[in-house]
């Protein structure tokens, strides 16, 4: 009988471990050097801006975003080149802290200000950044996903 006991506590441990384990999120790449490393690569368009509970993902149409090593994004559209700021860290808010923030500042031209914030890293796939603004509270929470160029 004493048997049976320490054998289902012995599968108990081992299912329990292997939960813990197989539940790596890996699959996101949302740490901060992971995140970096991401955007750094190539060129990037809007896919999605969801602002003030408005999809405004129209207003970026033709917007192409370069994120270089000096932290200094380049916008072009057209023959047009602005060029703002980004960079990427750990949060250091306690409700946050273990999210990954995507800082980005632009100070003109009108359009590209709306995208200015710290943005919670909701998922990193490699070709697209999925991003979150949830400052305003639950029911003004603001998405905005970048995707890679081909």
């Amino acid at each position: 009988m004493r048997f049976r006991i320490v054998c289902q506590y012995i599968l108990l441990i081992t299912i329990a471990i292997s939960t813990f384990v197989s539940c790596n999120n890996d699959d996101y790449k949302t740490s901060a050097n992971d995140v970096s490393d991401t955007i750094k690569e190539g060129t990037w368009t809007v896919s999605y801006f969801y602002d003030s509970n408005v999809d405004k993902t129209q207003n970026y149409v033709g917007y192409n975003f370069a994120f270089g090593n000096n932290t200094v994004v380049t916008v072009t559209k057209d023959s047009n080149t602005n060029t703002g700021s980004w960079s990427v860290s750990k949060s250091t808010n306690d409700d946050d802290i273990y999210s990954t923030i995507f800082n980005l500042a632009f100070g003109s031209p009108e359009i590209l200000i709306p995208l200015s914030g710290n943005w919670k890293v909701i998922e990193n796939t490699g070709s697209s950044l999925k991003l979150k603004d949830d400052s305003k509270g639950d029911l003004a929470i603001d998405y905005l996903t970048f995707v890679k160029n081909n």
